[in-house]
């Protein structure tokens, strides 16, 4: 099983739709790192937990859409070729099915991490900054609801057709533009930018409202789901979507 995750693995983090992926991420990064991350959001340190969470908010969209695109990758056409050889395998296609997930998973978690490194580097390099526990929060509430409830939805949408991730992307970009309050929105872009303003006090102290943990909880449990759901079926044909 762990030869079969490894393999899996390897094909998407060795694979030029992975690199290109991490380039436009990181590029993004740096972009929104020396504008508006450099100069504080919302009136607080650059480095502060705050806008570190703005910052992992712009990523995020572009994290997701790599997501999405490495389960389009192991639904595509071509991949269809390879079921045969697949099926041959003493392996149930159901936790043939967890594996390419956990696969997706880490190949995404690799996205995130760089893109964490990148932000650390720079707080490093200009501010000589270092505490880094104060920036583990904000990245768990800004990267991990999304991406479980896009790997499930992404897993749901591939038992009708393949192509219908595509119209998932459509979707994340979509909900990343509009102006959505932040419970029901995807990028908490909005958040970290406005709620510190609320609070009163300068560079305020980290803290997430229970609203916001409520809707970040309810978008992991769908996510979940959905994926348990989309998995746990024994006849998942991988070849079937068009």
């Amino acid at each position: 099983m762990n030869k079969i995750f490894r393999y899996e693995l390897r094909r998407l983090l060795w694979n030029r739709l992975f690199f290109g992926i991490l380039l436009v991420s990181l590029g993004y990064g740096w972009l929104t790192l020396t504008g508006s991350v450099v100069r504080g959001v919302a009136h607080t340190a650059p480095f502060s937990p705050w806008s570190f969470g703005y910052y992992l908010s712009q990523v995020l969209p572009l994290v997701c859409l790599g997501e999405l695109f490495f389960l389009a990758f192991f639904f595509s056409k071509e991949e269809r070729l390879l079921r045969p050889l697949t099926r041959a395998t003493p392996v149930r296609q159901r936790r043939y099915a967890a594996l390419r997930c956990g696969a997706v998973l880490t190949a995404t978690l690799v996205l995130c991490l760089c893109a964490a490194a990148l932000a650390v580097g720079f707080y490093v390099s200009l501010f000589g900054w270092m505490n880094y526990g104060e920036l583990v929060l904000p990245a768990l509430l800004t990267l991990i609801p999304p991406i479980i409830f896009c790997l499930g939805a992404g897993l749901m949408l591939t038992r009708f057709s393949y192509v219908l991730i595509y119209a998932l992307m459509a979707a994340v970009i979509l909900l990343t533009v509009l102006p959505l309050p932040p419970a029901i929105g995807f990028s908490l872009s909005g958040f970290f930018s406005q709620f510190p303003l609320t609070i009163g006090t300068l560079d305020p102290a980290f803290h997430i409202p229970g609203w916001l943990a409520v809707s970040k909880i309810v978008l992991v449990f769908l996510g979940s789901i959905f994926t348990i759901s989309a998995i746990s079926v024994q006849d998942y044909k991988l070849n079937k979507f068009k």
